[in-house]
This record gives structure tokens, C-alpha cells and sequence, in this order.
């Protein structure tokens, strides 16, 4: 624990000291987030059935913050470390390999409460009201966070296998489709029946669903589950295969 807890920190302080890598992260984000509400606004008004009262601003703020905590910012610092050599010392040093992808999660999960909160603070200035209040606000937060660190193995894996920064800077394109192919739009009975059924059968949209459901809905119990149980399992999967990865890497 003490050397996730050191690596973690390690991994904190590069994410304060380099700005410049998160903040390009939260254009994309927030621009759709912004055109988005201008541009479909006023074809779904509050009166909308599944908008349950509020604005478009609502039901477009889970897309937004999934868009915000999956990057490939792990991915990118464990390869830079490959590329630099220093990942050699980390590897003859006296700690568990292990350690050093949950000294990145760690960092991952601080970088995703911040930009979480930082999108659901614009979307609250746009006049979005969060119905499962301040508790669910939290809970939002927390949960898109948890998001980006399971997702965050996509990137460590491309990383440790490729050892090459624009193949790992690519695997954040894997997640447009995923994220494409969900209700981010509409819901899922305005999809035509292909589309749902691709959308249905993604699980990232459970994902999407329950953050929704807390902004939308207040505290819808199933659809939390669902959505706190793909975040589980996706990341004891990705983080499996990092840590089996990691262990198996041969220099």
C-alpha cells in the first residue's frame, strides 16, 4: 500500500506540474456539451417526456463528463517512461510491478474527480438542476471518476504492449465508437431498432443511464446498480489484464 500510496503521489504531482495535458482534454467535452445545447435545445423543450422537467443540459452532461474522464493520460505517462528509460529503474527496484498501475489508477481517479466536478459545475451554470440533489451530485462525480480509472486500462494495455506513444495516444479513439453507439442523443426507445439494439447491447450505456438517472430521475436504485456494476467490472477486467501485463513484461 505504501508504495501505491508513493507512486500514486508521484503520479498526482506530474498531472498538477503538466496542466497542459489534461486541459486540451476538456475542450472536446465541454464544446459538445455547449453546442449540443444549442443546437437541440429547442427541438426537445423541458415539457419532453424524458427529460422529466429539466433542460436538453441534463441529459447531455453524462456524455459530457464520460468524455471528460476517458483519456489516455496513464497510458501515455507509462510509455513516456518506457521510451525515457526510467521504467527500467522502476522495474529492478524493490516493489511490486503491480504497484505501479495502481499508483497510476490512483492518479487517474484524483484527475477524474477534478474534471467531473468542473463539467458538472458548467452544466449547473447553464441552469441544469441535479434531482437526486447535493448526495447524487457527489455520487455523479464520483461514479464518472471510477469510470475513467477502469477505462484508463485501455491505455496502460496498448502501452504496455506496443511501448509506442501514438499507438497508446490512439486508444483513446476506441472509446467514440463505444460512446457513439449508446442513448447519448435520445433515449432508447427514440432509437431506430438497429441502433437500440447495438445501444442496449454496449455497456457503456448502463453507464451513461445511471448518471442520467441521478440528474434526470433522483435516485433510481436498479439503474445505479447496473451502472456501479459495469464500472466494476470493467475495471477489475482492464485492471487484471494490466497487472498480468505489467508482470509478464519483459525489458
Amino acid at each position: 500500500m505504501t508504495e501505491v500510496l508513493l507512486l500514486g503521489r508521484r503520479a498526482v504531482r506530474e498531472v498538477v506540474r503538466l496542466p497542459a495535458a489534461t486541459i486540451p482534454t476538456l475542450f472536446i467535452p465541454l464544446f459538445f456539451l455547449a453546442v449540443n445545447i444549442g443546437q437541440i435545445s429547442m427541438t426537445f423543450p423541458s415539457t419532453t417526456p424524458f427529460l422529466h422537467g429539466q433542460g436538453y443540459v441534463g441529459f447531455q452532461l453524462p456524455v459530457s463528463m464520460m468524455f471528460a474522464v476517458c483519456t489516455a493520460t496513464s497510458g501515455l505517462a507509462l510509455v513516456t517512461e518506457i521510451e525515457l528509460g526510467y521504467f527500467d529503474k522502476l522495474l529492478v527496484a524493490p516493489i511490486r510491478r503491480s504497484s505501479m498501475i495502481f499508483g497510476r489508477l490512483s492518479a487517474d481517479l484524483v484527475r477524474g474527480l477534478a474534471v467531473a466536478t468542473l463539467v458538472l459545475l458548467v452544466a449547473l451554470a447553464f441552469g441544469m438542476k441535479v434531482r437526486s440533489g447535493v448526495g447524487g451530485a457527489l455520487v455523479l462525480i464520483v461514479l464518472a471518476a471510477l469510470w475513467g480509472v477502469a477505462y484508463a486500462g485501455i491505455g496502460m494495455l496498448v502501452a504496455l504492449h506496443t511501448r509506442n506513444v501514438q499507438a497508446t495516444n490512439a486508444s483513446f479513439l476506441v472509446f467514440f465508437p463505444l460512446l457513439f453507439l449508446t442513448p447519448n442523443f435520445v433515449p432508447f426507445e427514440k432509437l431506430t431498432p438497429l441502433m437500440e439494439a447495438l445501444a442496449r447491447a454496449n455497456p457503456v450505456s448502463y453507464v451513461i443511464e445511471g448518471l442520467r438517472s441521478l440528474v434526470l430521475e433522483g435516485w433510481v436504485l436498479h439503474k445505479l446498480a447496473i451502472c456501479f456494476g459495469v464500472i466494476l467490472l470493467t475495471g477489475l477486467v482492464l485492471t487484471w489484464l494490466s497487472v498480468r501485463a505489467i508482470d509478464n513484461y519483459d525489458r
